[in-house]
């Protein structure tokens, strides 16, 4: 009897420890997926153009020189980046209208994205000479 009782609760400590290595692996592919968000809208400011809002194109950055992926306006100025690994990103847009470019400047806008946050960015355009 005794020794049924020792098996069992062998069984039962050997349970537990496979329980735990699967909870430890589910945990650790839960934390490397790319789940962030970027949210943000639009906006040019100039003489007659305020009314541009689609087609303009937003360059995520993973460095400040590096882009990561594009993306265009929908018709109200608004746009997405999803499936993001935590980390830090640079935003940054740019429109031709007339023949003339709109555009962030020199300066990306930093963003930082982490776990299930959805961070939002409201980037301004105006013209450049």
């Amino acid at each position: 009897m005794e020794k049924r009782i020792r098996i069992i609760k062998q069984i039962d400590y050997d349970m537990k420890k496979i329980i735990y290595i699967l909870l430890c692996v589910f945990l650790f592919a839960a934390c490397s997926e790319e789940d962030g968000t970027i949210i943000g809208t639009t906006k040019v400011e100039g003489s007659g153009v305020e009314a541009q809002m689609a087609n303009i194109t937003v360059k995520l950055y993973d460095s400040p020189t590096s882009v990561y992926k594009t993306t265009t306006t929908d018709t109200n100025g608004d746009f997405i980046f999803t499936g993001l690994e935590s980390g830090n990103y640079f935003v940054g847009a740019t429109v031709v209208i007339n023949g003339d470019t709109y555009d962030t400047g020199n300066v990306q806008y930093q963003v930082y994205v982490g776990g299930d946050i959805e961070r939002p960015v409201s980037l301004t355009l105006t013209k450049r000479n």
